[in-house]
């Protein structure tokens, strides 16, 4: 007798729509998820991440100590993190630890600081002067023995730790000139973030000699509020640039010429900060990211940022997961497909 194949037909008209039905649920959840990552950056829930790190250099004994206060206070009242990169031992005597044994109001300021959590305390050589043979301008470090190096940052870091209680991780060489020795000695030492001029080590962020590199974006000093405005623009409207804006200057960029602080610089970096709160496309942040903030009070998180943050973009973590949940909706997608049709197949057959 002919085999009767209504069943099989039916039970393929049944089949054919939920196998299209669950095609498009796939596809719907695939697309929205996309969009999700891509679009949410209006609300900045998953833009890529962008950070302005403020960089101050030269904080040592006796130096422009008016300006260092006055300018930390900025940063106290904005409630913007900053980077102190201190000089442990920039004069010729004494021959100990001079964090300690130069200045006791240095010291007892610069330990009231530890406990907030604004400041962080990296490293700036250790005496910051020019006694490398650069071809290119000052440096302590460019051209010395790697054992030199060493002996120098060691001596350095633990001058730090002795007198404040905090073993830094940030290296910052003087003059922004060092060498490939400079990197390895920061890098045995346990620093994990080294951060100097693009022409020292020719890359604007990643990964050399084992450390994490971040370079100068630009210097406060010298600069007009439009100048400083319209660099900051060209970063966050490139969407090659990199993830970390680094501003760099000096307590002694702030001090005036009848030696008394300069309370135009003073403004000047208020009214940046001020411009960057505004634009709500920035976070603030330190070399070693334990800290995020995005001023004015508030505060995006704290040890959150870490520190591998590197590249020209921080891909949301949904938009990352996208190709793996695709993996296994297509990998069920099939295995439901090869039930239904052995199914038929064997339906057919009886």
């Amino acid at each position: 007798m002919p085999q009767d194949k209504s069943n099989g037909i039916r039970r393929d008209k049944r089949v054919r729509p939920k196998i299209v039905l669950v095609c498009s649920l796939v596809l719907i959840l695939l697309v929205s998820m996309l969009f999700t990552g891509a679009g949410s950056g209006a609300t900045g829930s998953a833009q890529t991440a962008k950070y302005v790190v403020f960089r101050e250099d030269d904080v040592a004994p006796k130096a422009d100590f008016a300006e260092l206060q006055a300018v930390n206070q900025v940063h106290i009242d904005k409630n913007v993190p900053v980077t102190l990169g201190i000089i442990p031992h920039p004069y010729p005597t004494p021959s100990g630890n001079q964090l300690i044994e130069v200045s006791q109001t240095f010291l007892d300021y610069m330990r009231s600081l530890t406990s907030n959590h604004l400041f962080q305390f990296a490293q700036h050589g250790y005496t910051h002067l020019d006694t490398g043979p650069s071809p290119q301008g000052p440096s302590e470090f460019y051209g010395r023995p790697y054992a030199a190096q060493y002996n120098a940052i060691k001596q350095g870091r633990d001058d730090i730790t002795q007198a404040f209680g905090v073993t830094p991780t940030s290296f910052l060489p003087p003059f922004d000139k060092s060498d490939n020795n400079t990197l390895k000695a920061a890098q045995a030492l346990g620093f994990t973030e080294y951060s100097t001029a693009f022409a020292d080590v020719n890359m604007n962020q990643g990964y050399k000699e084992g450390i994490k590199v971040d370079t100068i974006s630009i210097e406060l000093g010298n600069n007009s509020l439009q100048s400083l405005e319209n660099a900051t623009e060209q970063w966050l409207n490139n969407p090659n640039s990199i993830n970390t804006f680094i501003v760099l200057y000096h307590p002694s960029d702030f001090k005036g010429a009848d030696g008394t602080v300069n309370a135009t610089e003073l403004k000047l970096l208020g009214d940046y900060i001020d411009y960057l709160q505004g634009t709500g496309r920035v976070q603030f942040t330190t070399l070693d990211r334990s800290v995020t903030t995005t001023g004015n009070g508030a505060v995006a998180s704290s040890n959150s940022v870490g520190t591998t943050a590197v590249g020209a973009t921080d891909v949301p973590n949904r938009v990352a997961d996208v190709p793996v949940l695709a993996a296994i909706l297509a990998f069920s997608l099939a295995a439901i497909l090869t039930i239904r049709l052995r199914k038929n197949k064997n339906s057919r057959k009886r």
